[in-house]
């Protein structure tokens, strides 16, 4: 057998589209290979589109390395035993399992459909993005803060000398409301762009378009599968970071 891996997904799709075809593989492989091809396609195209794309061809290889069961997701599999996620979850197995970050935790079962799990892993990464610009921005500020203020001529905002102000923490009532201001109208103009994308077909959850750097835009499917992990975990650590805080 053939060990699956991302450099086989970009030679077979040919035509850099992000998905492998049905038409590309029989140009590959020849018409004889139908059969086979069409064996694959049942095992693999989850949403029935005609085409794998690279988190279908990622459960294919997870599957290879570790059984077909639950699409060879480990994280998934001990849920289950463990009792955080029942057996016919729909992240157990199928469209709604190859969402990047599946762990298998929902002992509740919140997430009841494909829509519904969209738009919790929207929430989560809305939350997520807040948590790490708060965990970094929270112990900066303080380290900052009077070396800013004197530098400025400002007065400094820190509590008991070394704390920035929060509900627990107190001194809010000390920072200028139009701050304040700024943040809200900043946040509902974010809040309006999202809400106004079309969330239909194949938009990923917490995609705005934002990139000017391109480190996500223009990559292969494998790394930007990669980069959206990367987001959602730090952003899980952020969120428990900024609690702790």
């Amino acid at each position: 057998d053939v060990k699956l891996t991302a450099d086989i997904f970009k030679q077979l799709d040919v035509d850099g589209g992000g998905s492998i075809s049905v038409e590309e593989l029989k140009a590959i492989f020849g018409n004889n290979a139908a059969a086979d091809i069409s064996t694959l396609m049942k095992r693999a195209d989850l949403d029935g589109n005609g085409e794998l794309d690279y988190a279908e061809y990622e459960r294919l290889m997870s599957m290879q390395k570790f059984g077909d069961a639950q699409g060879g997701n480990l994280y998934v599999r001990n849920a289950i035993n463990l009792g955080l996620l029942k057996s016919d979850s729909i992240l157990a197995d199928g469209e709604a399992s190859i969402l990047v970050g599946n762990k298998g935790f929902d002992p509740f079962n919140c997430a009841t459909n494909l829509a519904t799990l969209k738009n919790y892993r929207e929430a989560e990464l809305k939350h997520g993005r807040l948590a790490m610009l708060a965990a970094a921005g929270w112990p900066v500020s303080e380290l900052a803060q009077p070396y800013l203020s004197k530098l400025l001529g400002a007065p400094d905002l820190l509590v008991n000398g070394d704390q920035a102000p929060s509900i627990l923490n107190g001194g809010l009532d000390r920072i200028n409301p139009l701050f304040f201001m700024a943040v809200i109208v900043f946040s509902a103009t974010v809040e309006a762009t999202a809400l106004k994308m079309d969330k239909t077909g194949d938009y990923t959850p917490g995609d705005l378009g934002f990139d000017p750097l391109s480190l996500y835009t223009g990559k292969t499917e494998s790394v930007k599968r990669d980069l959206e992990l990367k987001e959602l975990n730090n952003g899980r650590l952020a969120m428990l970071a900024i609690t702790y805080y």
